[in-house]
């Protein structure tokens, strides 16, 4: 059995051997002839008009295909090379239209940075004005000096020698701008406070009309000389509606003699505010009174000489005068 494999394997190998070497020679062969076609010389002549002088030169095919080859990759190279040229002229014309546009972009957002530079500068002493009025600091100008953590991305250190100055004015102004802002912060407390204030306190008219009599001594409406009038007198039709000007607990609400139908409303801080000559009071004592609610009507009830309030204001019991709380009113 070994035998016949030997003997198998033998057969196929020197079977392949023929196969290689017969292909090989007709390889050689056909290598042989391109060869010698190749080494063919050709005859190339130049023949003048006159005939004089024939130049003939011999040259081979192999030569003809290779500088045939070496011209097609000279011209396939310069095309690509002109293209490639045209199509970097192309990019480098947009790449300079576009700089042109930064360019100008550039110029103009220098100058919106120096304006509105000049327009923080000039805002500035107005608020300082309001910080010494929302923190009662004559020291307004140290806003501007206070420590803010540094937003600068320190890789860019190395380049603050080379950065243009408005980068400078930038970063100038954000810190002006951070000042700002917590300033503005401030000034919103106080004002929310102020407003708080003026809330709780009389800040409004407590009826449309006209003023008849202000807060003071004056001649006395009745022929008896001068009298100290504690309040102010605001005439209107009779059934006016007389508002609270501040909100509030009723004291009273009834016949005060002179005052005729009257009412006395407490408020924080120590203020109190009588509403006198009513000819109908709709609240009751201890009631709660939110500002504008309307308490009573104008009427001409006790001493009055016509339909009118009569308005006063009282801190810590004293009267005080009213207008400076309702005079931006009138």
């Amino acid at each position: 059995m070994k035998v016949r494999i030997k003997i198998f394997k033998s057969n196929i190998e020197r079977k392949l051997k023929e196969k290689y070497y017969l292909k090989k020679k007709q390889w050689l062969k056909k290598w042989d002839k391109v060869l010698e076609h190749g080494h063919e010389k050709m005859t190339i002549m130049f023949i003048p008009h006159n005939e004089h002088k024939i130049f003939n030169f011999q040259i081979s095919r192999f030569t003809i295909l290779f500088f045939t080859t070496l011209m097609v990759i000279v011209l396939v190279t310069s095309s690509y090379a002109i293209i490639k040229n045209t199509t970097v002229k192309r990019e480098e014309e947009r790449l300079l239209s576009n700089y042109k546009d930064i360019r100008s972009q550039i110029i103009r957002f220098e100058q919106l940075t120096n304006e509105l530079d000049q327009e923080l500068d000039e805002i500035k002493p107005d608020i300082e004005d309001l910080y010494e009025l929302a923190t009662n600091n004559n020291n307004s100008t140290s806003i501007w000096e206070s420590s803010i953590v540094s937003t600068e991305d320190p890789s860019m250190r190395q380049y603050s020698a080379i950065l243009p100055s408005d980068i400078k004015i930038l970063r100038g102004m954000q810190k002006d701008l951070l000042c700002t802002t917590n300033t503005v912060k401030t000034i919103k407390n106080f004002i929310d406070v102020r407003n708080k204030v003026i809330y709780d306190t009389p800040s409004i008219i407590p009826n449309p009309g006209h003023i008849t009599s202000l807060f003071g001594w004056r001649r006395s409406p009745f022929g008896f000389g001068r009298d100290f009038h504690a309040g102010i007198d605001i005439a209107a039709p009779q059934g006016t509606e007389i508002c609270a000007t501040a909100p509030g607990i009723v004291i009273s609400s009834s016949w005060g003699g002179g005052y005729g139908y009257m009412v006395r409303i407490q408020h924080k801080y120590g203020y109190e505010t009588i509403y006198g000559h009513c000819s109908k009071i709709i609240v009751f004592p201890g009631q709660t009174i939110k500002k504008g609610q309307v308490i009573a009507y104008v009427g001409q009830t006790g001493s009055a000489t016509g339909s009118h309030c009569h308005y006063e204001i009282r801190l810590g019991g004293v009267p005080i005068n009213p207008y400076p709380y309702m005079s931006k009113m009138w």
